[in-house]
């Protein structure tokens, strides 16, 4: 049905079989380039550059750049909260750990991203408060990343808010960052004086 002036609403693409999966390739390569280069990053062509793919088959995915980077967000707020969910699993599957640099470690794997990508993941994240969608997915998103650190903290025994614990690790991060200091270790020191 059309309203008056206004032409039928286009067809959406098939998100189902192959469109499917093509449609989440160029997803996926938006939410890379994010985590890398934050939202300045992102366009249809860098997209379509990094897929390997035609401008046109991600404008036919993605109609337009806000709703590109909005599922790019999606999509990395969901891999911050599955990794935290993982470690949530991994305690809870086990007898609770009685050392102080044990628990910290534990905490810090749950809310800082593994490997050497630090600087991008902060960078980005303070990059995306200028881009609505990424800043509307990352707050959706929020609540399953602070319940599955909750999770953690409970099986810690630890009586304190997941969005302090965070706030902390975050805080302590770029503290270090830009001071030249190790991340890990200013969170984990910082951690045990909170905690």
């Amino acid at each position: 049905m059309t309203t008056v002036g206004r032409p039928a609403p286009a067809a959406r693409p098939s998100t189902t079989g192959r469109g499917g999966r093509r449609r989440a390739e160029i997803a996926e390569a938006a939410a890379a380039i994010l985590r890398e280069e934050g939202p300045a990053g992102v366009s249809h062509r860098t997209v379509a550059r990094r897929v390997g793919c035609s401008l046109s088959l991600t404008t036919y995915y993605f109609e337009n750049l806000d709703e590109l980077l909005g599922e790019a967000g999606r999509i990395n707020i969901g891999l911050w909260a599955s990794r935290a969910e993982a470690v949530a699993e991994a305690v809870e599957g086990a007898p609770p750990p009685t050392g102080r640099d044990e628990i910290t470690a534990l905490i810090l794997r749950a809310c800082l991203p593994e490997g050497d990508a630090l600087l991008g993941h902060y960078l980005q994240l303070i990059a995306s408060a200028g881009a609505a969608p990424v800043t509307s997915a990352y707050r959706t998103g929020r609540d399953r990343l602070n319940g599955a650190v909750a999770r953690v903290l409970r099986q810690l025994e630890i009586d304190c808010p997941p969005e302090l614990v965070i706030a902390v690790v975050d805080g302590a991060a770029v503290t270090a960052l830009s001071e030249g200091r190790d991340v890990r270790r200013t969170a984990e020191r910082l951690l045990q004086h909170v905690l």
